[in-house]
């Protein structure tokens, strides 16, 4: 209940006192002052204009990618390269396949452009020393890994990469060599990104939150007749380095990944990793504990028998995809006029 409201002046004075009602001498009372006009409110310094892009729609400076990519020739600079995935970054000017690789490395740190500016760097950097754009790594020789990695893709246009560690014949060959082997995982990895064509692509991507990316690729690791009691320490560490350098350089490159022929005994393993990654990337998870399974996991039949599909073996499902890359790759690539290695 309200407290009631203090007694007024009036109301406290002594009732015996007289009433003075116009004393003749009282000086006429001035009128109050007047009160200071209230201060307008303080106006934020103005933005600038907005920036239409196409495929992008209008953005405002204070966007992410506009902050991103005004920070951009610095990157380049520092780094001292700017190829990477086929797409040829312009600090300059916004090009849409620039917005692309700068929208994968902002959802990937939920628009942290610090973050993602950091990321970048060290991308390019890790991408020039490794020698990754001077010419495809994917036409080296790596004798030992025959028959171990493909790239196809679904009737949606979806690509996948396949990694069949199960058809491992001898370990110390593939596995021995740790930096053979993972310049062989990077250089499957760089294959299929190249069938995401991104250079010529007029889809763009949502912002974080927005919805889905649409060029991701689908990873299918196949390890029947992999002991899981007895992994090799070699197993282990190029397991290990091979995560580690794709979670540091490809951001929003994966959509799912499938780990079929595990045994329903070992399932428990990738139920237990999932408590130490975060949800989103827990989804991505799927373990598969027979071949047949594959292909309704991936909602796709053009998937070899063997995995529940109906197309042929994934050498030929492979070179068919690879064929259409190459005929994509054969347009005029994206080269931004104002700048020029």
């Amino acid at each position: 209940m309200a407290s009631p409201l203090p007694p007024t002046a009036a109301s406290e004075a002594p009732t015996s006192a007289p009433e003075i009602v116009n004393p003749p001498s009282a000086a006429p009372v001035p009128p109050p002052p007047s009160e200071p006009a209230a201060a307008a409110p303080a106006q934020s310094e103005p933005e600038g204009p907005e920036v239409t892009i196409a495929g992008w729609g209008t953005l405002k400076p204070s966007h992410p990618l506009l902050r991103f990519h005004a920070r951009l020739a610095g990157i380049i600079d520092a780094a001292s390269h700017r190829q990477i995935w086929g797409v040829t970054l312009d600090g300059a000017t916004p090009t849409f396949a620039t917005l692309l690789i700068l929208q994968k490395y902002l959802r990937s740190v939920a628009d942290d452009v610090d973050a993602a500016a950091a990321a970048l760097q060290s991308t390019l950097v890790w991408r020039r020393e490794f020698g990754l754009d001077a010419a495809p790594i994917w036409e080296e020789q790596f004798e030992g890994f025959e028959g171990l990695g493909y790239v196809t893709h679904l009737s949606t246009g979806e690509v996948v990469t396949w990694n069949l560690y199960g058809a491992v014949k001898d370990l110390g060959a593939t596995f021995g060599d740790l930096d053979k082997f993972l310049r062989w995982r990077i250089a499957l990895m760089e294959r299929a990104m190249s069938h995401l064509d991104l250079a010529h692509t007029t889809t763009g991507i949502p912002d974080h939150g927005a919805g889905a990316d649409p060029h991701r690729i689908a990873q299918v690791h196949v390890y029947s007749g992999v002991s899981f009691l007895r992994l090799d320490p070699r197993v282990k560490a190029a397991s290990k380095k091979a995560i580690e350098t794709m979670a540091a350089h490809y951001p929003e490159t994966l959509s799912r990944k499938l780990f079929v022929g595990v045994p329903l005994l070992m399932s428990w393993v990738f139920a237990a990793v999932r408590v130490f990654v975060s949800a989103e990337t827990a989804r991505k998870f799927v373990v598969v504990s027979y071949e047949e399974s594959t292909a309704g996991e991936l909602g796709d039949k053009e998937v070899p028998r063997r995995f529940g599909g109906a197309a042929g073996e994934l050498v030929e499902l492979d070179r068919v995809a690879q064929a259409q890359a190459d005929k994509l790759a054969t347009r005029a690539p994206q080269v931004p006029p104002s700048e020029v290695d």
